[in-house]
């Protein structure tokens, strides 16, 4: 046999991939410090919060691949140590770049630990410390908790509405029912599959120092199914007009392609799409 024949049949399991053996550490997960709050702003105090792996439907929810849970204190905020893992070797597959671990924030409603947020960790033993800030929120008899941090933002708040009847159908002046939206991206689970949620909230302050209230709340209605739902969520104002905005990958005949989504956004409970905002 001769000495390149040799070398391609040592080298051809490589091609797959190959383990070589350096020892090093990853950071499954970073510092996390957040905060959890009700959607009037107060805090929520002895939440479950915890970190979760692997790729399981429900890795909130499944046993062993959470971390120690901690809980909010009387402020709603929490304290996350980092996780990490020790290799002995590391896998090199050619033509794939490794990318950082990682994890899902997970917050206890009741006695369920519900998905909030998407984190990553990283391939060294340094990573940066994550902050995010986390609303519980009710849609459909449900309540839900979505987070926004330095890695996801599934969470949006800004813009101003205003209007000129109050919930109870009296006229007022425009400045006496005025407020702010909250824009919340996350997954609505059906049991055998899941598709994107986008839900918009009508805040208002009666008074200064005042409790926050959601005086209206409305699902932004997509166009035909989504396949890889939704991202990067936005308010923006143009003309005076304040609009909801958000990236999606569509599934087309020729493949898949990515496209915006916008939305015109009013007073309480009014919204539509548009195709320019």
């Amino acid at each position: 046999m001769s000495a390149r024949i040799a070398a391609v049949l040592l080298l051809a399991p490589c091609l797959a991939g190959c383990p070589i053996p350096i020892s090093h550490t990853e950071t499954l997960s970073p510092p996390v410090v957040g905060v959890v709050r009700h959607s009037d702003g107060t805090p929520v105090v002895g939440a479950l919060v915890a970190v979760a792996y692997g790729y399981s439907r429900t890795p909130c929810a499944s046993g062993g691949q959470t971390t120690s849970q901690v809980t909010t204190d009387s402020a709603g905020v929490f304290r996350l140590e980092a996780k990490q893992k020790d290799y002995r070797v590391v896998w090199v597959i050619p033509n794939l770049d490794r990318f950082p671990p990682g994890y899902l924030l997970c917050v206890g409603v009741g006695d369920t630990l519900l998905p909030a947020y998407g984190g990553r960790g990283s391939l060294d033993a340094e990573a940066e410390p994550d902050s995010v800030d986390c609303v519980e929120w009710q849609w459909r008899e449900r309540t839900r908790v979505s987070c926004a941090g330095k890695a996801m933002r599934w969470v949006v708040v800004g813009g101003r509405w205003q209007s000129d009847v109050t919930p109870n159908g009296a006229s007022v002046t425009p400045s006496a029912a005025r407020g702010w939206y909250r824009l919340i991206l996350t997954t609505e689970d059906s049991g055998r599959t899941s598709r994107p949620l986008a839900v918009v909230q009508w805040l208002e302050r009666a008074e200064p120092g005042a409790l926050v209230t959601v005086r209206a709340t409305a699902e932004l209605p997509f166009r035909g199914k989504m396949e890889w739902g939704v991202g990067d969520p936005a308010l923006g104002e143009v003309y005076g007009r304040w609009c909801a905005s958000m990236t999606t990958v569509r599934k087309t005949f020729f493949g898949f392609k990515n496209e915006w989504l916008r939305f015109s956004l009013g007073p309480p409970g009014q919204t539509h799409p548009v195709q320019r905002c």
